[in-house]
């Protein structure tokens, strides 16, 4: 398996300089560049590859943990207990969202769009202010990754590698909600 903490000069760790982090990568993309003597499209991709992965905090922490403890990755991750209510009110606004659409685009003409406009309104409200929840779990989740990082300096001990586990799929599970509910404002024409 490639370490792409390695490849663009990072620290294995959690948490990584967004500055450092691109310098890194444009310094190894500068030598390694097609246009460049002795670099290569396979190199080059695999350091754009390395980049996108350590920028994202889920992606990070996952291929940390491939790096640092593979089975912590073998466990099932269910979604988060603190998560779970808010994972049943997205899917529930989503269904609800889905027979919306599918009722707007049944609407043949324009009169029948407009009928729904005060609909089409509320739900992009709700998928806003679910959107904002996300944000907010996100932040909250960030700030127990820093607080994570902080005790990394001072050597990774087994707890602090269990520890990284929930933390990346709470962190993969925030980005794909978050995901979801932007194609959905996409969808809505918001």
């Amino acid at each position: 398996m490639p370490d792409h903490f390695a490849a663009l000069a990072q620290p294995r760790r959690p948490w990584l300089d967004a500055a450092a982090l691109r310098e890194g990568f444009h310094r190894a993309a500068v030598q390694h560049h097609p246009d460049t003597a002795g670099g290569g499209d396979e190199r080059f991709a695999a350091l754009n590859s390395a980049h996108a992965i350590l920028r994202e905090p889920a992606a990070r922490l996952r291929h940390l943990l491939e790096l640092e403890a593979p089975a912590l990755l073998t466990r099932a991750a269910p979604i988060p207990s603190a998560l779970a209510d808010l994972f049943m009110q997205l899917a529930s606004r989503r269904r609800t969202l889905e027979g919306f659409l599918q009722k707007h685009s049944a609407a043949a003409s324009p009169l029948a769009r407009a009928l729904l406009a005060a609909e089409k309104t509320t739900h992009r409200r709700d998928l806003e202010t679910a959107l904002a929840q996300l944000t907010a779990a996100h932040a909250s989740a960030l700030a127990d990754l820093h607080t994570l990082d902080a005790a990394w300096n001072s050597g990774a001990t087994a707890a602090d590698l269990e520890n990284l586990a929930p933390l990346q799929a709470r962190l993969a599970f925030l980005a794909k909600w978050t995901a979801q509910l932007r194609e959905d404002l996409f969808k809505l024409g918001a």
